[in-house]
C-alpha cells in the first residue's frame, strides 16, 4: 500500500466521523472538571477523618 493511499484513505475516515459541536465540548469539559473537584474534595475529606483517627491512636 503506497503512503499516498494511506493518505486518501484518512482523509475519507475523516470526513465520516461525527465531531462534536463547541457546546458539547465546554459542556463535557465543565462536566469533567467538576467531576475532578469533586473527588478532590471528598478524598481531602478521607484524609482529613483518617488523620485524625490515627492522631488519636498515636497520641495514647
Amino acid at each position: 500500500m503506497s503512503l499516498f493511499k494511506f493518505l486518501r484513505e484518512v482523509r475519507e475516515e475523516l470526513e465520516r466521523v461525527t465531531w462534536p459541536t463547541k457546546e458539547e465540548v465546554v459542556e463535557a469539559t465543565v462536566g469533567v472538571i467538576v467531576f475532578c473537584a469533586f473527588i478532590a474534595i471528598y478524598f481531602w475529606i478521607l484524609d482529613t477523618v483518617f488523620s485524625r483517627i490515627l492522631e488519636l491512636i498515636i497520641a495514647k
